[in-house]
This record gives structure tokens, C-alpha cells and sequence, in this order.
């Protein structure tokens, strides 16, 4: 009888499924590999179908989303960043999509398997989580890695003052050397600079990384614009960047240890586990023959 209902939900499913893709138009399977394998021809950014499909129904529910105007600039910033081309709000529903196709998974499961209900709503709330704060993460990952590069930029900029005092060329120059992340804007900025504004261009890509460290750089760089001899004060930036470094290298050396510790302690835990198993194994086993 259980397998019967199994069999009878699978089909239900597949049916829903395909009843759905009908009603919003969704490509067939074949349809979006040949689509997906044109993509790939073309070096187009790797997607799985299964996304494919959660995007199309997420940008179908995004007008019925409403978000706080706050929030919404900063998730906007967050997707032009990762280089993500949705709107905040079928991002936001393509998360709550994600989260509801696995929630719904445990109503079926309520009456077949009721201890994997509670686990299939984890699952969802999790999945919500890690899909929704995905740009957040790119975003904080990569200020992370230009911050690492913003010292070396700094002691650049100051040796470069030594013989030229032109910025777009210090610019130019660095881009050559430069990380992927920080050459990525650094390109923006020369363009920037080429077609508008130094200064302004300068402020904008302070404003995209947000870093305070950068803010020192480019409030020298702006300085040295405004005709003013900046060199005295790159050295000292420099010698105060490269103290923020050995601290965080310190910190992060403190670190190691505590991981290390929990590592520990997790593998503990589990050889406890599978002795606790094997140790109740072996009551139940000796209960039996003993009652039996």
C-alpha cells in the first residue's frame, strides 16, 4: 500500500509539473539543452537547467514582491557586483522558489516517512538562506580579496609619485600587475576617468568597494589632482596599512588552533556515535536471545 501511494504522488508530480510548465511557458527539456548547449558554444557563463527553470518561475512571481526601499538598493548593488542579471525582486523570489520546492517535498512525506518532514523544512529553510545571501557573500568575498591587494596599490602609487604625478597613468600602470577583482575595477575607473570627472570617478570607485583603507588611497589620489604633494602621505598610509596587515595575520594565526580544537572535538563526537551504535547493537542482539 505505501509503495502504491509512492508511485501514485511520484506520478501526481510529474504531472503537476508538467500541467505548470504548460500554463507559464516554460521550454521542454530537449528545447533547453539545445538552448543551454548554445550557450556553452558561445562561452557564455556555465548554468545548470534546473536554475534555468527556477529563474523563468521566479521572474513570474517577481511583480507580485514588494521590497523595502533599502533593502532593495542593497541588493541591487550586491547583483551588479556578482555580475548577476536579475532584479532584486526575482531574486528574492527565486530564493523563496527554491526554498518552497523542497518545503513542499515534506507534506507528501508527513503521511509516508513523518521523521524526514522535519529534516525536508531544514532543508528548505537552509537552502533559503544560502540562496538569498549567495550575492552577499560573493560581494563580501571579493572586498575581501581587493582589501588584501590595497597595501600593494598604496606602496605602488607612493613609488609612482616619486617621478609622475599623473593619476590616470599610476592608474593605467598598476592595471597591468593588478588582481582580477581589483584590475576589473580599476578598468571601470579608467574608463570613467577617460570619458568624465577624475575626481568623481575616483569617489565612485571608492563608493563601489567600500573600504576604508581604499578611502585613504583615493583621498590621496584626490589630493594629488588638487596639486598638493601627497608623497609624505602615502608613506604614511603605507606604514599604517602594513600594521593592519600583520595584526590580521596575527588574528587569523589565532585562529588556527580553536579550528583545529572543534575539528577535534567533532571527530570525538562521531567515534562516540559508532561505538554508541555498535554498544546497542549488541544489547538488542543479547536481548532477544535472552527473552527468546
Amino acid at each position: 500500500m505505501t509503495l502504491l501511494a509512492l508511485a501514485s504522488i511520484v506520478f501526481l508530480g510529474i504531472a503537476a509539473y508538467n500541467l505548470s510548465c504548460a500554463f507559464v511557458d516554460i521550454p521542454t527539456g530537449r528545447t533547453s539543452k539545445m538552448m543551454m548547449a548554445a550557450r556553452k558554444q558561445q562561452n557564455a557563463k556555465k548554468e545548470k537547467l534546473l536554475d534555468v527553470y527556477i529563474t523563468k518561475i521566479a521572474t513570474l512571481l517577481a511583480p507580485f514582491l514588494r521590497l523595502d526601499r533599502l533593502k532593495r538598493n542593497r541588493l541591487q548593488t550586491a547583483l551588479a557586483i556578482a555580475g548577476l542579471e536579475l532584479t532584486p525582486e526575482a531574486y528574492t523570489a527565486r530564493a523563496w522558489v527554491t526554498a518552497a520546492a523542497v518545503g513542499l517535498c515534506a507534506v507528501p512525506m508527513a503521511f509516508l516517512m513523518p521523521l524526514l518532514s522535519p529534516v525536508l523544512m531544514g532543508l528548505a529553510v537552509a537552502l533559503w538562506f544560502s540562496t538569498y545571501y549567495a550575492a552577499f557573500n560573493f560581494v563580501r568575498k571579493r572586498r575581501k580579496l581587493i582589501e588584501a591587494e590595497i597595501p600593494r596599490f598604496a606602496l605602488a602609487v607612493g613609488q609612482s609619485l616619486e617621478n609622475d604625478r599623473d593619476v590616470l597613468k599610476i592608474l593605467t600602470s598598476y592595471r597591468r600587475v593588478a588582481g582580477r577583482d581589483f584590475a576589473a575595477e580599476l578598468d571601470q575607473t579608467i574608463a570613467d576617468m577617460k570619458t568624465g570627472n577624475y575626481e568623481n570617478s575616483l569617489l565612485r570607485f571608492e563608493t563601489r568597494i567600500g573600504s576604508p583603507m581604499l578611502s585613504d588611497v583615493v583621498r590621496g589620489l584626490i589630493g594629488v589632482l588638487r596639486g598638493d604633494d601627497q608623497r609624505m602621505y602615502f608613506k604614511m598610509i603605507c606604514f599604517d596599512m602594513r600594521q593592519i596587515e600583520q595584526n590580521n595575520l596575527k588574528k587569523e594565526a589565532a585562529k588556527r588552533p580553536r579550528r583545529i580544537q572543534r575539528y577535534s572535538m567533532m571527530m570525538l563526537v562521531c567515534i562516540m556515535i559508532i561505538y554508541l551504535v555498535v554498544l546497542c547493537t549488541e544489547v538488542i542482539n543479547s536481548l532477544g536471545v535472552f527473552f527468546g
